[in-house]
C-alpha cells in the first residue's frame, strides 16, 4: 500500500491541475448528456460496451483474428478455445458492470466473484499467498492470504475517497500501482488491475457509459505501460512517482469528455435538425388542407415548440399560409404535395 498510504507527499503542478479543472467541467455536464442522450441511450451503451470487448481483447494480445472478436463483441458466441473463453468471459464482467456503474463497491467480494468468473473454463486465477517467516517461537512459518492484503488496501482507499480530501484520480492511480505491486492474483492481474481501474473511473466520470474506456487505454498502452514501470521504482521506499500515469489517466479521461461534447452538438443539430424536416416531409404528405393535429398524430414525440417553429419556417419561406387563428386554426399548403411513387415508376434513370 505505498502509494496509498504516502499519497500526502504527492503534489499537484499547475499544468496537471489546469487538465483537472477543465476534467470536472466536463464532468459537471453529465446531467445535460444524460438528458441528451436518454432516448438513445441503450444503443450508445451498446456500442460503447463492443468497443470495450474488442479494445480489450487487443489489450491482451487473444490469439484471436480481428473478425472473431468483433463476432464476439456483437453477438453471442460459442467458444472454442481458451483465448476464447477468456473473453467470452470478460464480455460478460464488461456487460454487469455497465448495467450500473453507481452501483459498483471496491470490496474483496466483488474482486472474487469477477476472479470466479474470469476463471471459467480457462486458466485459473487465484489469490496469492505470502509466508511470514516470523511466526512461532522455532521460527515456523505461516502462510499468510493475499486476500486480507487487498481488504486492507481497499480500506484505504474507501477511508480517503469518503474523507475527500485527496484528489479522486490520484486515488485511483496509487490504489492501481499498489495493486500490481502488492503481487495479490497469481494470474491476470493485469486484466483484474485494468477492469477495477475501469470501474472505479466509471463509477465517478459518466462520460464512459457513452464512450469506450478501453479504445483509449489501448490506444496509450505502450505509454501507459512505461509510466507504471516508472511509478514502480521506488515503489518498496515509499516513493512511487505516480505523476505520469495519473496525467495520462487525466488525459484519458480529457479526452473522453472531448470526443462525448463534440458530439452532443451533433447529435443535439440533427435531433433539432431532423425534427423540423421529418415534419415538413409529413406536411408534403398531407392533403393541401391540414391542422396542427394532423401533425401531433404523426409524431407524437416532437413538442408543440418544435411543430410551432417548423410551421412558422415554412410560413417564412412561403411554402404553406394560416387559414384562420387559435387552436382550431387550418393551414394550407402552396407547394405541390408529394406522393408516393408506385413500384412501375422506380427506374434506374427515372
Amino acid at each position: 500500500m505505498n502509494a496509498l498510504k504516502n499519497i500526502e507527499r504527492v503534489q499537484i503542478n499547475a499544468e496537471m491541475m489546469l487538465l483537472l479543472l477543465t476534467s470536472y467541467e466536463y464532468k459537471g455536464k453529465s446531467f445535460y448528456y444524460d438528458d441528451l442522450f436518454n432516448r438513445d441511450f441503450s444503443a450508445f451503451s451498446k456500442k460503447a460496451e463492443e468497443n470495450d470487448i474488442i479494445a480489450l481483447a487487443s489489450y491482451l494480445s487473444l490469439d484471436m483474428t480481428d473478425t472473431r472478436i468483433k463476432l464476439f463483441a456483437k453477438k453471442k458466441m460459442v467458444p472454442r478455445t481458451k483465448d476464447e473463453h477468456l473473453l467470452s468471459n470478460i464480455k460478460l464482467a464488461i456487460h454487469q458492470l455497465r448495467k450500473g456503474f453507481a452501483d459498483f463497491e471496491l470490496l474483496v467480494n466483488e474482486v472474487d466473484n469477477l476472479i470466479k468468473l474470469l476463471s471459467k473454463q480457462t486458466d485459473p486465477i487465484q489469490f496469492n499467498v505470502s509466508v511470514d517467516h516470523k511466526n512461532g517461537m522455532l521460527g515456523s512459518k505461516a502462510k499468510l492470504g493475499k486476500r486480507e492484503d487487498l481488504e486492507a488496501l481497499m480500506a484505504l482507499y474507501n477511508k480517503y475517497e469518503r474523507g475527500q480530501k485527496h484528489e479522486l484520480t490520484q486515488l485511483i492511480t496509487s490504489f492501481y500501482v499498489d495493486f500490481l505491486n502488492m503481487d495479490i492474483i497469481d494470474n491476470r492481474a493485469e486484466l483484474i488491475a485494468a477492469i477495477l481501474l475501469f470501474a472505479m473511473t466509471s463509477k465517478r466520470f459518466g462520460v464512459f457509459k457513452y464512450v469506450s474506456f478501453f479504445t483509449y487505454l489501448t490506444n496509450i498502452k505502450d505509454a501507459w505501460h512505461n509510466s507504471f514501470v516508472s511509478a514502480s521504482y521506488y515503489w518498496e521506499q515509499g516513493y512511487p512517482q505516480i505523476d505520469m500515469l495519473n496525467r495520462l489517466l487525466v488525459s484519458l479521461i480529457l479526452d473522453s469528455y472531448k470526443e462525448i461534447d463534440q458530439f452532443a452538438h451533433e447529435y443535439e443539430f440533427e435531433k433539432k435538425l431532423n425534427k423540423s424536416d421529418n415534419l415538413e416531409n409529413s406536411i408534403l404528405k398531407l392533403p393541401e388542407i391540414f391542422s396542427k393535429s394532423d401533425l401531433r398524430k404523426r409524431h407524437p414525440n416532437v413538442s408543440d415548440a418544435t411543430i410551432d417553429r417548423t410551421l412558422k419556417r415554412l410560413k417564412d419561406e412561403n411554402k404553406i399560409r394560416p387559414l384562420g387563428t387559435g387552436r382550431s386554426a387550418k393551414w394550407q399548403r402552396i407547394i405541390p404535395g408529394r406522393k408516393k411513387l408506385s413500384a412501375e415508376q422506380l427506374t434506374l434513370f427515372d
